[in-house]
Protein backbone atom coordinates (compact mmCIF):
# COMPACT_ATOMS: atom_id res chain seq x y z
CA UNK A 1 0.00 0.00 0.00
CA UNK A 2 1.46 3.46 -0.85
CA UNK A 3 1.29 5.92 1.47
CA UNK A 4 0.69 9.21 1.85
CA UNK A 5 3.71 10.42 1.84
CA UNK A 6 5.12 8.59 -0.71
CA UNK A 7 1.84 9.69 -2.98
CA UNK A 8 2.81 13.91 -2.54
CA UNK A 9 6.76 12.76 -3.65
CA UNK A 10 4.92 11.00 -6.84
CA UNK A 11 2.83 13.89 -7.69
CA UNK A 12 6.14 16.30 -7.30
CA UNK A 13 8.32 14.10 -9.66
CA UNK A 14 5.17 14.29 -11.66
CA UNK A 15 4.39 17.52 -11.82
CA UNK A 16 8.06 18.33 -12.84
CA UNK A 17 8.06 16.32 -15.29
CA UNK A 18 4.90 17.60 -16.95
CA UNK A 19 6.81 21.39 -16.42
CA UNK A 20 9.67 20.17 -18.81
CA UNK A 21 7.66 18.91 -21.45
CA UNK A 22 5.17 21.60 -21.15
CA UNK A 23 5.77 25.38 -22.64
CA UNK A 24 5.64 26.70 -18.75
CA UNK A 25 8.15 29.32 -17.73
CA UNK A 26 10.13 27.06 -16.02
CA UNK A 27 10.80 24.93 -18.51
CA UNK A 28 12.47 27.26 -20.99
CA UNK A 29 16.22 26.39 -21.43
CA UNK A 30 18.85 29.17 -21.01
CA UNK A 31 19.75 30.46 -24.09
CA UNK A 32 23.43 28.73 -25.48
CA UNK A 33 26.16 30.73 -24.94
CA UNK A 34 27.61 32.89 -28.09
CA UNK A 35 30.87 35.07 -28.55
CA UNK A 36 33.69 35.13 -30.51
CA UNK A 37 37.56 35.54 -30.02
CA UNK A 38 38.90 36.42 -33.44
CA UNK A 39 42.21 37.88 -31.89
CA UNK A 40 43.98 34.52 -30.58
CA UNK A 41 45.10 33.89 -27.08
CA UNK A 42 48.44 32.90 -26.52
CA UNK A 43 48.66 29.78 -24.46
CA UNK A 44 52.19 29.14 -24.60
CA UNK A 45 55.51 30.51 -25.50
CA UNK A 46 59.06 27.95 -25.98
CA UNK A 47 61.71 26.92 -28.06
CA UNK A 48 60.68 24.81 -30.71
CA UNK A 49 63.60 23.62 -32.55
CA UNK A 50 65.79 26.27 -31.03
CA UNK A 51 63.14 29.10 -32.16
CA UNK A 52 61.10 30.99 -29.38
CA UNK A 53 57.32 30.48 -30.90
CA UNK A 54 54.62 31.72 -29.45
CA UNK A 55 51.25 29.49 -29.52
CA UNK A 56 47.76 29.86 -29.04
CA UNK A 57 44.31 29.56 -30.49
CA UNK A 58 41.34 31.88 -31.87
CA UNK A 59 37.45 30.64 -30.54
CA UNK A 60 34.34 30.90 -31.50
CA UNK A 61 31.41 29.71 -29.27
CA UNK A 62 28.13 29.70 -31.32
CA UNK A 63 25.08 28.81 -29.66
CA UNK A 64 27.07 26.61 -27.16
CA UNK A 65 29.16 24.80 -30.15
CA UNK A 66 32.79 25.65 -29.77
CA UNK A 67 35.30 25.97 -32.90
CA UNK A 68 38.89 26.52 -32.15
CA UNK A 69 41.56 27.31 -34.50
CA UNK A 70 45.55 27.22 -33.41
CA UNK A 71 48.46 29.34 -34.64
CA UNK A 72 51.96 29.53 -34.00
CA UNK A 73 53.88 32.10 -34.86
CA UNK A 74 57.79 32.93 -33.80
CA UNK A 75 59.17 35.45 -32.05
CA UNK A 76 62.40 37.29 -32.37
CA UNK A 77 64.81 38.66 -29.80
CA UNK A 78 67.37 41.05 -30.14
CA UNK A 79 68.81 43.91 -28.01
CA UNK A 80 71.35 46.49 -27.69
CA UNK A 81 73.95 48.00 -25.72
CA UNK A 82 73.20 48.96 -21.93
CA UNK A 83 76.37 51.06 -20.63
CA UNK A 84 74.72 50.85 -16.97
CA UNK A 85 73.28 47.30 -16.26
CA UNK A 86 71.85 48.96 -12.91
CA UNK A 87 69.62 51.17 -15.35
CA UNK A 88 66.59 50.53 -16.58
CA UNK A 89 66.84 48.51 -19.63
CA UNK A 90 65.24 50.07 -22.62
CA UNK A 91 66.70 47.87 -25.25
CA UNK A 92 65.02 44.25 -25.90
CA UNK A 93 62.92 44.11 -28.55
CA UNK A 94 60.07 41.26 -29.28
CA UNK A 95 58.80 40.67 -32.75
CA UNK A 96 56.02 38.51 -33.29
CA UNK A 97 55.45 37.24 -36.41
CA UNK A 98 52.66 37.91 -38.89
CA UNK A 99 49.24 35.94 -37.47
CA UNK A 100 47.35 34.18 -39.75
CA UNK A 101 43.86 32.13 -39.28
CA UNK A 102 40.75 31.26 -40.42
CA UNK A 103 37.70 30.95 -38.20
CA UNK A 104 34.31 29.76 -39.73
CA UNK A 105 34.84 32.04 -42.84
CA UNK A 106 36.71 34.74 -41.63
CA UNK A 107 40.13 35.02 -43.09
CA UNK A 108 41.98 37.10 -40.63
CA UNK A 109 46.44 38.18 -40.79
CA UNK A 110 48.01 40.76 -38.87
CA UNK A 111 51.25 43.03 -39.49
CA UNK A 112 54.09 41.97 -38.09
CA UNK A 113 53.84 43.16 -34.48
CA UNK A 114 57.27 44.56 -32.42
CA UNK A 115 57.23 45.58 -28.84
CA UNK A 116 60.31 47.50 -27.68
CA UNK A 117 60.37 46.61 -23.67
CA UNK A 118 61.87 48.57 -20.95
CA UNK A 119 62.90 46.08 -18.41
CA UNK A 120 63.86 47.53 -14.09
CA UNK A 121 67.03 45.42 -13.37
CA UNK A 122 65.41 45.82 -9.85
CA UNK A 123 61.70 46.37 -10.23
CA UNK A 124 61.16 42.32 -10.12
CA UNK A 125 62.18 38.97 -11.27
CA UNK A 126 60.77 39.40 -14.47
CA UNK A 127 62.52 42.85 -15.58
CA UNK A 128 65.47 40.97 -13.65
CA UNK A 129 65.27 38.23 -16.27
CA UNK A 130 64.43 40.47 -19.37
CA UNK A 131 67.37 42.57 -18.91
CA UNK A 132 69.72 39.88 -18.52
CA UNK A 133 68.49 38.15 -21.44
CA UNK A 134 69.14 41.38 -22.90
CA UNK A 135 72.69 41.99 -22.03
CA UNK A 136 73.38 38.38 -23.08
CA UNK A 137 72.18 38.75 -26.19
CA UNK A 138 74.15 41.69 -26.69
CA UNK A 139 77.86 40.07 -25.46
CA UNK A 140 76.94 37.50 -28.18
CA UNK A 141 75.59 34.86 -25.99
CA UNK A 142 72.89 32.82 -28.50
CA UNK A 143 69.22 32.62 -27.12
CA UNK A 144 69.46 28.77 -26.74
CA UNK A 145 71.85 28.96 -24.46
CA UNK A 146 70.91 31.26 -22.34
CA UNK A 147 67.68 30.18 -21.85
CA UNK A 148 69.57 26.82 -21.03
CA UNK A 149 71.55 28.02 -18.38
CA UNK A 150 68.00 29.45 -16.37
CA UNK A 151 67.15 27.14 -13.61
CA UNK A 152 63.47 25.66 -14.47
CA UNK A 153 61.28 27.84 -11.85
CA UNK A 154 62.79 31.00 -13.51
CA UNK A 155 62.50 29.80 -17.39
CA UNK A 156 58.99 29.33 -16.05
CA UNK A 157 58.95 32.89 -14.61
CA UNK A 158 60.26 34.31 -18.21
CA UNK A 159 57.95 32.40 -20.69
CA UNK A 160 55.24 33.01 -18.46
CA UNK A 161 56.13 36.87 -18.79
CA UNK A 162 56.25 36.88 -22.47
CA UNK A 163 53.40 34.86 -22.55
CA UNK A 164 51.59 37.57 -20.93
CA UNK A 165 52.63 40.52 -22.21
CA UNK A 166 52.02 39.31 -25.74
CA UNK A 167 48.25 38.43 -24.37
CA UNK A 168 48.22 41.81 -22.94
CA UNK A 169 49.31 43.18 -26.41
CA UNK A 170 47.22 41.46 -28.67
CA UNK A 171 44.24 42.28 -26.55
CA UNK A 172 44.36 45.77 -27.67
CA UNK A 173 43.76 44.87 -31.30
CA UNK A 174 39.78 44.88 -30.53
CA UNK A 175 40.40 48.40 -30.33
CA UNK A 176 41.87 48.56 -33.91
CA UNK A 177 39.88 51.07 -36.33
CA UNK A 178 38.26 50.12 -39.34
CA UNK A 179 39.85 52.21 -42.22
CA UNK A 180 38.95 50.94 -45.04
CA UNK A 181 36.63 48.50 -46.79
CA UNK A 182 37.91 46.85 -50.11
CA UNK A 183 35.82 45.19 -52.67
CA UNK A 184 37.63 41.94 -54.18
CA UNK A 185 36.92 39.76 -56.65
CA UNK A 186 37.59 36.78 -55.57
CA UNK A 187 34.93 34.09 -56.07
CA UNK A 188 32.91 33.64 -52.98
CA UNK A 189 34.90 36.68 -51.08
CA UNK A 190 33.31 39.59 -50.46
CA UNK A 191 35.96 42.21 -48.70
CA UNK A 192 38.36 42.99 -47.08
CA UNK A 193 38.67 44.76 -43.48
CA UNK A 194 41.40 46.94 -43.18
CA UNK A 195 42.29 47.77 -39.53
CA UNK A 196 44.46 49.76 -37.56
CA UNK A 197 45.86 49.80 -34.14
CA UNK A 198 48.74 52.37 -32.79
CA UNK A 199 51.57 53.01 -32.64
CA UNK A 200 50.83 52.66 -28.72
CA UNK A 201 52.49 52.87 -25.31
CA UNK A 202 51.66 50.08 -23.06
CA UNK A 203 52.46 49.60 -19.47
CA UNK A 204 52.45 46.13 -18.61
CA UNK A 205 53.29 43.98 -15.72
CA UNK A 206 55.44 46.91 -14.36
CA UNK A 207 57.15 46.73 -17.89
CA UNK A 208 56.91 49.86 -20.53
CA UNK A 209 55.86 48.73 -23.67
CA UNK A 210 56.23 50.74 -26.93
CA UNK A 211 54.06 48.59 -30.07
CA UNK A 212 54.06 48.87 -33.47
CA UNK A 213 54.69 47.18 -36.65
CA UNK A 214 58.07 46.95 -36.69
CA UNK A 215 57.97 49.84 -39.17
CA UNK A 216 56.92 52.69 -36.98
CA UNK A 217 53.43 52.06 -37.68
CA UNK A 218 50.40 50.85 -37.21
CA UNK A 219 49.65 47.18 -36.59
CA UNK A 220 47.18 46.11 -38.53
CA UNK A 221 44.36 43.72 -39.07
CA UNK A 222 43.11 42.61 -42.11
CA UNK A 223 40.06 40.46 -42.50
CA UNK A 224 38.68 38.69 -45.32
CA UNK A 225 35.14 37.42 -45.47
CA UNK A 226 34.57 34.48 -47.47
CA UNK A 227 31.14 32.82 -48.15
CA UNK A 228 29.77 29.29 -48.29
CA UNK A 229 28.98 26.12 -46.78
CA UNK A 230 30.04 26.69 -43.13
CA UNK A 231 31.46 29.62 -43.33
CA UNK A 232 28.76 30.81 -40.74
CA UNK A 233 30.98 33.86 -39.80
CA UNK A 234 32.41 34.91 -43.37
CA UNK A 235 28.33 34.62 -44.44
CA UNK A 236 27.30 37.07 -41.26
CA UNK A 237 30.03 39.54 -42.30
CA UNK A 238 29.05 39.91 -46.10
CA UNK A 239 25.21 39.99 -44.93
CA UNK A 240 26.82 43.26 -42.49
CA UNK A 241 28.52 44.70 -45.62
CA UNK A 242 26.09 43.79 -48.61
CA UNK A 243 23.83 46.36 -45.89
CA UNK A 244 25.76 48.74 -45.65
CA UNK A 245 25.91 48.26 -42.06
CA UNK A 246 29.70 48.70 -41.02
CA UNK A 247 30.96 52.04 -41.18
CA UNK A 248 34.61 53.18 -41.41
CA UNK A 249 35.22 54.03 -38.01
CA UNK A 250 34.25 51.03 -36.33
CA UNK A 251 36.23 48.75 -33.87
CA UNK A 252 36.83 45.31 -34.52
CA UNK A 253 34.91 44.54 -31.43
CA UNK A 254 31.70 46.80 -32.54
CA UNK A 255 31.88 44.58 -35.70
CA UNK A 256 32.14 41.06 -33.57
CA UNK A 257 29.68 42.46 -31.34
CA UNK A 258 27.13 43.24 -34.43
CA UNK A 259 27.64 39.63 -35.54
CA UNK A 260 27.07 38.42 -32.77
CA UNK A 261 23.40 40.12 -32.47
CA UNK A 262 22.76 38.34 -35.48
CA UNK A 263 23.67 35.36 -34.40
CA UNK A 264 21.46 35.43 -31.35
CA UNK A 265 17.83 37.17 -33.09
Amino acid sequence: MISKKNRIVSAIVALAVLSMSSGLPQAVAAPKPTSISIIPTITSVALVNGVLTATGTATAVIHGRTTTVPFSAPIDVTASPNPDPTDPCAILDLRLGPIHLNLLGLDVQTSPICLVLTGFPNGGLLGQLLCGLANALNNGIPLVDFLGQLPPDQLNTLLVGITDILNGTLSNLYNATLISIQQVGIHHTCAILHLELGPLNLTLLGLNVVLDNCANGPVTVDITAITGRGNLLGNLLCELLGGNLINIGATLQGILNQIIGLLTQ
